[in-house]
């Protein structure tokens, strides 16, 4: 009994980290900040499955992002 109970806890411990290891890290959040215009970076942090990103453009100007942690995708670009 307490075997199978391992495997059935083993199972689902297994199932459950891919969801984890698929989200960005803060280097691929950064790279993506780059990528879309972002040229110094303020401040940047991981809230409920989001990259919020605050930095300046080329220009001075202040860009907020917010990129989707799991798909990567920016979400929200938001210039000042």
């Amino acid at each position: 009994m307490r075997l199978l109970l391992w495997i059935v806890v083993l199972a689902a411990v297994s199932f459950a980290l891919p969801a984890f290891a698929q989200f960005m890290t803060v280097e691929q959040a950064r790279d993506t900040a780059f990528g879309v215009g972002v040229d110094l970076i303020d401040k940047i942090e991981l809230d409920d499955g989001v990259w919020e990103v605050k930095g300046h453009d080329k220009f001075g100007h202040k860009i907020k992002l917010e990129i989707d942690a799991a798909s990567g995708e920016v979400v929200k670009i938001k210039r000042h």
